[in-house]
């Protein structure tokens, strides 16, 4: 009887050491939780585009308070692009051809701008997904070729972090996906005119 036991006991814990740890998941804090909570975000990424512009490009972004900026390099590692987003405006620099582009020739770029506000490319990069249940202020006609996913992952310590976005036009064949490939939220206050200019000059 005491050997049927131990040979019990010994398969339960044999069992338990094959069973997987599961880490809980990480709740998502809200927008305004996070800024209040930090400062700034920084981190990097790559985005790749099929369509009117057909390519992929590494960037690194700087984010604080509702105001996002972005270094784009090119896979020789060449800085191409600079973006700057406010919450009304999107400013971008073409490194290359020392051109400043304007909001149309933006969103040849980056087409989800179509769909998003500027504000919440922010929101993303801080690891916030932006409340989608319908497309904003896009017409139903337009709304329905058109496809916005999000996608969540580990990322560092954090097990359900919002990693990926992905923009579909179904009409016009043209798709763009983001990937964060680093995030790191920080207590310490970034001048982003500084770094624009710097970065600019």
């Amino acid at each position: 009887m005491i050997i049927r036991f131990l040979v019990i006991l010994l398969l339960i814990a044999g069992c338990a050491k094959r069973m997987p740890q599961v880490s809980p998941l990480t709740p998502q804090k809200s927008y305004p939780e996070l800024v209040d909570e930090f400062i700034s975000c920084s981190g990097k990424g790559k985005i790749d585009s099929r369509g009117f512009f057909h390519g992929a490009l590494s960037f690194t972004f700087i984010s604080q308070n509702d105001s996002s900026f972005f270094q784009f390099k090119d896979p020789l590692g060449r800085k191409v692009l600079l973006m700057w987003i406010t919450p009304i405006n999107v400013t971008a620099w073409n490194l290359i051809e020392n051109k400043q582009y304007v909001y149309n020739q933006i969103l040849d770029f980056f087409p989800f701008l179509q769909v998003v506000e500027p504000l919440d490319i922010t929101k993303f990069l801080w690891g916030v997904q932006p409340d989608y249940k319908k497309l904003n202020g896009v017409d139903s006609k337009v709304s329905s070729h058109i496809a916005l996913q999000f996608g969540n992952e580990e990322l560092g310590s954090v097990q359900n972090a919002l990693v990926t976005a992905s923009f579909n036009d179904k009409k016009i064949n043209q798709s763009v996906n983001i990937r964060i490939k680093g995030r790191t939220l920080q207590r310490n206050e970034i001048n982003l005119q500084k770094v624009w200019k710097l970065i600019h000059s």
